[in-house]
């Protein structure tokens, strides 16, 4: 089996494409398959974005949420 990627931009073309393959015999449009972000990917990116805070007593925390 031979596979293509097509990576299109504009929306309005993508719909097209799909008509026009569709109506190929043989030819199958595959949906991509998206990665489920576990809670520890989510985690990381925060660090990485820098949205982390750090509090140094409790009532510290609660002047930060206050904010």
């Amino acid at each position: 089996m031979t596979q293509i990627v097509l990576n299109i931009e504009n929306p309005k073309d993508v719909k097209l494409m799909r008509q026009l393959i569709s109506k190929m015999e043989g030819i199958t449009i595959a949906k991509p398959h998206r990665k489920k972000k576990t809670g520890l990917d989510e985690a990381l990116e925060d660090v990485a974005a820098g949205r982390v805070y750090h509090a140094s007593s409790v009532e510290d925390l609660f002047h930060q949420l206050e904010k």
